[in-house]
């Protein structure tokens, strides 16, 4: 898809009312799109895929100012819930009314009312304009563009932590634009024209996917190639963006609690650790196969003690009482078996032929009490899936290994994949525990 999505959208009934708003923001330099709603039709999920700033007319259901706001509310609701993208991030509502406070009811509707299985149609802000401090009602006229994006602007800004993640979205966009222009600069001069532009074009993207991932594996995804090479730059301009000093005032504005003492619950700290260091199957495209997979353990296999026997020289009780250390029966159904895909990181890129090493591991519940583990074992930092799941924590044992053709391996379902920095802990650990000398300790 060429066609960024829209971040500011306006959703009105008047068309006339529609054109004057979106023309003024447009005239902004806000790229806006205006939906009309007639309540016959569903609104488009995908033009609101990227929504930041959303504004929408509190009378979407009649021409009559009713006072009957639970009636509006719920419209509203029930659109939000319709087609906010459950990864199109954070957006604020802006409601156009010139009834004091009723921002502040409909924002507690909305808490209270949708439904809780869809957190991400929840606003983060609901701010309320008056419609007509800005256009004429009557014939649509555009009236004060200036004071409307004043407005915005301060409605915004009233929230510091919500502006600066906008403006720091803005500010990747304008890195990843910087990006690409310096990655233009690589084609010669000579031969950038319409005729040679395309191949030269080919040549260096080819030349930095090829360096990036090793020949082999470009063929299997060309665009993770290019990202490969491309995100250190990206996020190094965005990094080292140079900012207005009234962003960075915005900054100190939004951040102020990093010196707080209260640490972070079992469920905050593995939500957050999910966010950094795992990568989950919808979000991403996942192969069992992909360095740092992790994959589930088939039951035909877990259940099976000689084909655990057979595999790890271990039956299924052996192995969780005397290696993972779990000794309560009670707990061995807490725990959920799976195997990591760890492997040399230039036999990954440069694809080549033998079988794929996966590590046993174990989710054991964070809570969950157990002896003192071995020395061959790493554990991850604790980490949440999904808000319906209790905080684990990942123990790998290294000394199971087990080796498979990558064919074989194909039809594993993912758990989900351990990102590079947290996989390097675990190869890390595996090295030296496998390598390490023989020493006699006093």
């Amino acid at each position: 898809m060429i066609f960024s999505a829209p971040r500011f959208i306006v959703v009105d009934d008047k068309q006339k009312h529609l054109d004057a708003i979106t023309s003024t923001l447009q005239r902004l330099g806000a790229p806006c799109l205006g939906v009309r709603y007639d309540g016959t039709e569903p609104l488009k999920p995908d033009h609101f895929r990227g929504v930041r700033c959303l504004f929408m007319d509190l009378h979407l259901i009649d021409d009559v100012a009713s006072t009957d706001h639970r009636r509006h509310f719920a419209t509203i609701a029930s659109l939000l819930e319709d087609v906010i993208s459950t990864s199109g991030g954070p957006f604020i509502l802006i409601v156009w009314s010139e009834l004091q406070n009723l921002d502040g009811e409909l924002r507690d509707y909305l808490d209270e009312k949708i439904d809780q299985k869809k957190p991400h149609a929840r606003p983060l802000a609901v701010l309320g304009l008056p419609k007509e401090n800005f256009i004429n009602l009557d014939d649509g006229t555009i009236a004060k563009p200036e004071e409307l994006k004043t407005a915005v602007r301060g409605a915004v800004v009233e929230n510091p932590q919500i502006a600066a993640l906008l403006g720091w979205e803005s500010d990747v966009l304008t890195a990843a634009g910087d990006t690409l222009a310096e990655l233009l600069k690589l084609v010669p001069v000579a031969e950038r024209i319409s005729t040679s532009f395309p191949r030269a074009l080919d040549t260096i993207l080819s030349r930095l996917a090829r360096e990036a991932v090793g020949r082999p594996n470009v063929e299997n995804n060309h665009r993770t190639a290019i990202t490969t090479a491309l995100a250190p730059i990206l996020a190094d301009r965005v990094i080292n963006q140079e900012v207005a000093p009234e962003t960075t005032d915005l900054w100190r504005r939004a951040v102020t609690r990093y010196n707080d003492n209260s640490p972070a619950s079992m469920k905050e700290a593995g939500c957050i650790n999910r966010m950094l260091h795992v990568a989950i199957p919808g979000s991403e495209t996942i192969l069992p196969t992909a360095w740092g997979a992790v994959v589930e353990v088939g039951k035909n296999i877990w259940d099976s003690d000689d084909q655990l026997r057979q595999l790890f020289d271990g039956s299924r009780n052996e192995l969780l009482e005397e290696e993972f250390k779990i000794k309560a029966a009670a707990d061995h159904e807490k725990c959920r078996p799976c195997l990591v895909r760890v492997g040399a990181a230039c036999d990954y890129a440069q694809k080549r032929r033998g079988p794929l090493t996966y590590l046993l591991g174990l989710e054991i519940p964070a809570d969950l009490k157990r002896n003192k583990p071995p020395e061959s074992e790493w554990k991850s930092p604790v980490m949440v899936l999904n808000s319906e799941e209790n905080p684990f924590r990942l123990h790998v044992n290294v000394s199971f290994s087990l080796a498979r053709p990558a064919s074989s391996c194909e039809a594993w379902t993912v758990r989900y994949r351990l990102r590079e920095q947290l996989l390097m802990l675990l190869l890390s650990h595996s090295n030296g525990y496998t390598a390490r000398p023989g020493i006699i300790q006093l």
